[in-house]
């Protein structure tokens, strides 16, 4: 299955007037939090948000599956997010270890939760998994685009589950993943935020791009729309230029055999290798495909519980 397909969104099943925490309500309030780019913006934003209440539309979609809506500040539109919460969940028991979960590029927040493979997967986590609604947007703040500012937006997911779900703050108790565009999303956000996430498994993610110059059949053409044609500015976004800002981080890469990311995971390892950065690499037998990514989540679950699970 291509991973490049059009976005299809299934129907709703029921909608509730209150989320799980009880902050939710059907009527519309505006999102109010300024998302601060500093390294606190983390414990700044959530105790913002815990000073009152956040709004948003909670669906059900499956047991211990919900999407939330909440109206985006940074986009100046609404967007969504699923979070799929562990068997046992409560959401004021205690603050709970989390995976943000990255789509990958034509896909959407609810790809993985409507595939029964990969939600058998992420229901079996003992942790929640937030996976937020990307758009095309590579998961920046594009250089093409200034008023697409992907990756504050996603400070603003991070905010608003972390206040919805009771999510921890302590750094060691979050973690960043994503397949495709999602897992060069996840690890340029990881980039961006090395003290705020302890763990970061990208999975068939084009780690060494946006660029030129790979082997035929293991490039991919780079969205000048989004990245623009500055050189210079492909460097400042490329991750494994910035690989030495995640020698704190517990790292597992995921690839294909016959990935057409295969060579850009592999130069992101050597250099990883090169700096003395310890990482786990797993090459599985298949392509850039869903049947990959879904195969890879019970190994980035693994890898999280066992990284997560010690704050």
């Amino acid at each position: 299955m291509n991973l490049f397909q059009s976005r299809t969104l299934p129907p709703s099943i029921v909608t509730l007037a209150s989320s799980p925490c009880n902050h939710a309500k059907a009527d519309t309030m505006n999102f109010q939090c300024s998302i601060s780019r500093s390294p606190l913006f983390l414990l700044l934003c959530a105790t913002a948000y815990f000073a009152a209440p956040t709004f948003a539309t909670d669906t059900v979609i499956a047991p211990r599956v919900h999407a939330l809506s909440f109206p985006s500040q940074v986009l100046d539109k609404p967007k969504t997010y699923c979070a799929v919460l562990p068997e046992g969940y409560e959401r004021d028991a205690r603050p709970w270890p989390v995976l943000f979960l990255f789509h990958g590029r034509g896909r959407h927040e609810r790809s993985l939760v409507d595939d029964p493979g990969a939600r058998e997967a992420l229901l079996a986590a003992p942790f929640v998994t937030i996976l937020p609604d990307g758009d095309d947007g590579w998961y920046i703040n594009s250089p093409a685009k200034p008023k697409d500012r992907y990756q504050d937006y996603m400070d603003e997911v991070v905010t608003h589950a972390t206040a919805q779900f009771n999510l921890s703050t302590n750094p060691r108790q979050r973690g960043l993943s994503g397949w495709s565009m999602g897992g060069y999303g996840c690890t340029r956000y990881a980039l961006a935020n090395t003290e705020n996430f302890a763990a970061l498994a990208p999975i068939i993610g084009l780690l060494d791009f946006p660029r030129t110059g790979l082997p035929k059949g293991q490039s991919y053409a780079v969205p000048l729309d989004r990245f623009g044609e500055d050189k210079e500015t492909w460097l400042a976004l490329n991750p494994l230029h910035q690989a030495e800002s995640l020698r704190n981080m517990a790292l597992c890469i995921i690839t294909g055999d016959t990935a057409f990311d295969r060579t850009m995971n592999e130069n992101f390892a050597a250099r990883l290798t090169e700096l003395g950065i310890q990482h786990d690499y797993h090459e599985l037998k298949g392509g850039h495909t869903f049947d990959v990514v879904r195969e890879s989540l019970p190994i980035v679950v693994k890898f999280m519980t066992k990284t997560l699970s010690h704050p």
